[in-house]
């Protein structure tokens, strides 16, 4: 007798943190759309985060660990990818954080528009509040040039069949999730925003990867979450507002230091700008530029294996 197939597939890469994983399971877990299975793929974890996912005791969460770190998600993405039965692929960051209609939204989005991969609002916050917003790109730019975090993210499983899995950043001139994106634009298929606030990310450079006092942000937050979601919600998008007024609206009358340090934020933006535009004009593919970029990009994987403490060449 065959299974049923799940609506969504969700995959949850992960390496050696078990407390916000737990974090992020219990938002997946309290999902309004329960019809999903979830594969937790470890990047080679030695934290006890199997025994995590088995303490849920919950048939739909599957775990899978890898024999060797990474350094990155694309290989655990693969794995998740290659087990997959769902008719949708979603993705959580293992120190992410799911409001629970984030899967129905866009499960009904797309359902309803027939887009291919859709993606709603996500808020990254930071150990002092609200960083920014990762949500539809700006007027004149196409998905080919914006990228957005996969927590975000839903796809039709054929996707996979039509631009493949995810590619080694190792070997490319960009964050291998960009790269995914903008396949998906440049391959004909149709990604469109879903207007729902459905995602809190906390980036763990902005945190330090939770070293330190080892406080981590997520069991307030998720508890928060749980007590009133709409209302939740309702404040962390005011937050939001708040935050983005602070950064345009303060005209002549902000004191001098203040304005000292907004002019040296708008020139390093605008020199990567400059910098972002001058490459795309000379062309990402040609020599020496695309050595160039390629090397850069190892050189990060190299260091985030040098913050898990793991020496391989990537």
């Amino acid at each position: 007798m065959n299974e049923e197939i799940p609506a969504v597939t969700v995959i949850i890469p992960t390496y050696n943190s078990r407390a916000t994983l737990r974090c992020a399971l219990q938002s997946l877990i309290a999902q309004t759309l329960a019809d999903f299975e979830a594969w937790i793929i470890g990047d080679a974890c030695t934290d006890g985060s199997e025994e995590e996912v088995a303490s849920f005791a919950d048939a739909r969460l599957h775990w899978f660990n890898l024999a060797q770190n990474s350094g990155n998600q694309w290989r655990p993405n693969n794995e998740g990818l290659q087990r997959a039965r769902g008719r949708y692929i979603a993705y959580l960051g293992h120190d992410d954080l799911w409001l629970p209609w984030h899967l129905s939204a866009l499960v009904t989005h797309a359902e309803k528009s027939g887009a291919d991969f859709v993606h709603d609002l996500l808020v990254n916050v930071g150990p002092n509040g609200i960083l920014d917003l990762a949500g539809p790109p700006a007027n004149g730019v196409t998905y080919e040039r914006h990228g957005f975090p996969p927590s975000s993210w839903l796809h039709r499983r054929d996707v996979v069949e039509k631009i493949g899995r995810w590619r080694n950043p190792a070997e490319l001139h960009w964050s291998s999730d960009y790269d995914y994106t903008r396949r998906v634009f440049l391959a004909g298929l149709r990604i469109e925003f879903v207007s729902s606030l459905g995602v809190v990310k906390f980036p763990a450079g902005r945190w330090r990867n939770y070293s330190g006092t080892g406080s981590r942000p997520q069991p307030a937050t998720l508890e928060a979450m749980r007590k009133n979601p709409s209302g939740f919600a309702a404040q962390l998008l005011l937050d939001s507002a708040v935050c983005f007024s602070r950064l345009t609206r303060q005209g002549a009358k902000q004191p001098l230091k203040h304005a000292l340090r907004e002019a040296a934020i708008a020139c390093s933006h605008a020199r990567k700008v400059f910098v972002r535009v001058a490459i795309e004009f000379y062309g990402r593919e040609r020599w020496p530029l695309r050595l160039l970029l390629r090397a850069r990009m190892r050189r990060i994987l190299s260091r985030n294996l040098a913050t898990k403490g793991i020496r391989t060449d990537v």
